[in-house]
């Protein structure tokens, strides 16, 4: 039987995500969200797809968030696009 590599299976889980997003939170994946930390849109939906169901654990996976804080507002708005609300 065969089985996708873990790789294969987290781009799987990304591309999911992505598509999932509005689509003006698709735009500019790979420009940097955070600037002060210069963490790239696509790292924090990773860090998302990976676990982070809250601000605070992107900042801890990420960085993002931890410098000014100028990009809060857009990874909540992230975070409320791609976490389940159970």
């Amino acid at each position: 039987m065969f089985k996708p590599t873990v790789n294969k299976v987290m781009d799987n889980k990304l591309q999911q995500a992505i598509d999932q997003l509005p689509e003006i939170l698709k735009r500019d994946l790979d420009e940097n969200l955070c600037v002060c930390n210069q963490i790239p849109k696509i790292k924090v939906i990773e860090a998302i797809v990976n676990g982070a169901d809250a601000l605070e654990k992107v900042r801890q996976q990420t960085f993002a968030s931890d410098g000014n804080g100028c990009c809060k507002l857009q990874i909540k708005h992230l975070l409320n696009a791609l976490v389940d609300k159970h």
